[in-house]
């Protein structure tokens, strides 16, 4: 019999560090960057041990060490910017070794004098968020020093971090920050007997609140709750919203083959429920990063910051489709009820609204009739045509030339067995805007007119139609009318307040518009809600911060969004921008020539054109000239 052998597991505090812009630094100055960073362990190193600390390993700029407390690890990183700072302050500011640092409470394996694991990664790449001379703590972190300690951190979001899956709560705390805390910063911690009581193992519980109630306070975003009151003065407030996620139905047939009715079923069933004023439910995005995993429920909760998970499958013949469904609380992991539903494929439709009513009813959302009413799933007069538009939306979430064109012909035979089945004439308009955005069409105004039309279409036909809308808002954009833009958008959002589409369009929107503020609002809530949220949004994100006055914010956005997609031309150039906003100018002066070996058809002349306010247009325009564009 072969003996396994065991695994050591502890839980800890992984501190992860790295030089900013190393590279660089090495480039400009081998031996004066080496000198630098030798110095700087011998610091770092004499830091880690004082406050209990251990230095795992350090290879090339980076230095990874673990601590048993959270105390003991935040005070060991606040004394080591410090005294780093204080070691290269006569040092010309484009030769400073200045270290980036990353913390994160996890359970990790130890081999040997090494560590391993998911905290590990997380708190490497927590340290990427940090400016020079900061630091960025996780949400678990942040969590056990909240109540005892007194250090001004920034709410840094939801930040979806490279080769993670699930998004990380990141707090920030600047070099600014960290020289303003009084020396005394260490005492005013709590005292080390006390210290030493408390311990590390309740934290996750207190991380899963924190991340609720910050995932709620950011979808009912105070700005954008007034935007919609004024567009319909008549509507009022919705009281607290019950939160819930619905994962992505399983097929049971053939995934291979009838995946996409699967997921379509579960977009549906997505949208229907978030057109219910008491209830946010989490984004398709958001959801469908968990497909082909069986999470436990209690997870889910934890990383998508909501109460309640619906879970399922469909099974599907020719003659008959069974669809069962339960719901489940996540913090006691109680299953509220359950329910299986063989019917005829044309009775489909029937099973979509009575899930929504049962989520409803189980939930205790009291719901008028009206309501209830304005949710219902219009049903196709044909079944083709249903499973038509659900085979056109997988092929254009693929988002590839070919692909979106196979859509289209799919989008188009739907009309042509239903011809009042208006989710085809929407996904149909979406195929003409997508092009228009990535440049896949030589008659840019004639696809804009064609999407403006179908949009016109929908809501003529049915003006509670959220597709509808958000098609006409994302084309107005488009076409540089911002007010028809922004009314179409609160509209969509008014119907369903969880469409993260709709967040993002009136984001970008206020921001052509010039309310700067208010697209901070509206992106950062698309952002967050969505684990791969897009280029093009971190994008207008970026270029709200640079505006607001907030370069180290839009160099964190624009740096994350060129980690996954190093190939956007117009977030490169924005992030040279930024750096030299931010008083980077090496960094901007590196970025720039990157962007003119790269994408030579980019200059200052080809920003700003969108913009209403010419201020605007002009801020942007003497950060990319700064910068060397």
């Amino acid at each position: 019999m072969t003996r396994v052998a065991q695994v050591a597991r502890h839980l800890c505090v992984i501190l992860a560090a790295d030089v900013a812009g190393y590279s660089r630094l090495m480039g400009h100055d081998e031996e004066g960057t080496l000198a630098q960073l030798v110095a700087a362990r011998r610091r770092m190193d004499h830091l880690v041990t004082a406050h209990n600390g251990r230095v795992v390993n350090s290879v090339g700029d980076s230095v990874l060490a673990e601590f048993s407390s959270v105390i003991d690890a935040i005070q060991a990183a606040i004394g080591i910017q410090r005294e780093l700072d204080a070691a290269v302050a006569s040092t010309a500011p484009d030769r400073r070794v200045l270290f980036r640092i990353g913390l994160q409470l996890g359970e990790v394996i130890v081999k040997g004098t090494d560590i391993y694991g998911d905290g590990v990664n997380v708190a490497a790449r927590l340290q990427t968020l940090a400016d020079p001379g900061g630091i960025v703590v996780s949400g678990a972190v942040f969590d056990q020093l909240r109540d005892r300690v007194s250090i001004p951190f920034a709410d840094l979001g939801e930040q979806a971090v490279k080769n993670i899956e699930r998004p990380v709560r990141a707090y920030g705390l600047s070099a600014e920050a960290i020289a303003a805390l009084p020396p005394d910063t260490s005492g005013a911690m709590e005292r080390p007997s006390h210290r030493r009581a408390m311990r590390l193992y309740g934290v996750i519980a207190l991380a899963v609140l924190a991340v609720a109630v910050a995932a709620w306070l950011a979808l009912r975003s105070e700005a954008i709750q007034e935007w919609l009151t004024k567009a319909t003065p008549q509507s009022v407030p919705a009281p607290t919203r019950q939160t819930i996620a619905v994962l992505p139905l399983v097929s049971m047939t053939d995934p291979a083959k009838d995946d996409y009715f699967a997921d379509g079923l579960t977009e549906d069933i997505i949208a229907a429920l978030g057109r219910f004023t008491d209830i946010s439910v989490r984004s398709r995005n958001a959801v469908f990063s968990y497909k082909g995993r069986s999470p436990r429920p209690q997870e889910v909760g934890r990383n998508l910051g909501v109460r309640y998970v619906l879970e399922g499958s469909v099974r599907r013949s020719v003659d008959s489709i069974l669809v069962a469904v339960h719901l489940t609380d996540t913090a006691s992991g109680t299953v509220l009820w359950s329910e299986q539903y063989r019917v005829d494929p044309k009775d489909i439709f029937a099973v979509q609204d009575s899930i929504k009513r049962r989520i409803a009813a189980s939930l205790s959302v009291k719901l008028a009739s009206l309501e209830l009413a304005s949710t219902a799933t219009k049903a196709p007069s044909s079944l083709e045509a249903y499973d038509l538009v659900l085979r056109g939306r997988e092929l254009a979430s693929r988002y590839s030339r070919k692909a979106t064109s196979q859509a289209r012909s799919m989008f188009e035979a739907a009309i042509d067995r239903d011809p009042n089945y208006l989710p085809a004439y929407v996904g149909l308009g979406r195929l003409d805007l997508m092009a228009v955005i990535n440049g896949w069409t030589d008659s840019p105004s004639e696809a804009l007119g064609r999407a403006e039309g179908l949009g016109r279409k929908v809501i003529a036909t049915d003006g509670t139609n959220v597709g509808g809308h958000v098609l006409l808002g994302r084309t107005y954009i488009q076409q540089g009318e911002y007010d028809r833009a922004l009314d179409e958008l609160k509209r969509a959002l008014q119907l369903n307040p969880s469409d993260i589409e709709a967040y993002a369009g009136l984001g970008i929107a206020l921001l052509w518009a010039g309310d700067v503020p208010g697209a901070i609002n509206a992106l950062e809530t698309a952002v967050q809600f969505q684990p791969a949220s897009t280029a093009d949004e971190e994008f207008h994100l970026g270029t709200a911060y640079l505006l607001a006055g907030r370069a180290n914010d839009a160099i964190r956005v624009l740096e994350r969004s060129l980690d996954r997609n190093s190939g956007h031309a117009y977030v490169n150039a924005m992030l040279a921008a930024s750096y030299a906003a931010a008083g980077r100018s090496a960094d901007a002066q590196r970025q720039a020539e990157l962007v003119r070996r790269q994408f030579p058809f980019i200059g200052s002349a080809d920003f700003g054109s969108l913009f209403r306010n010419n201020e605007h247009r002009e801020k942007i325009i003497a950060a990319l000239q700064k910068a060397g564009l």
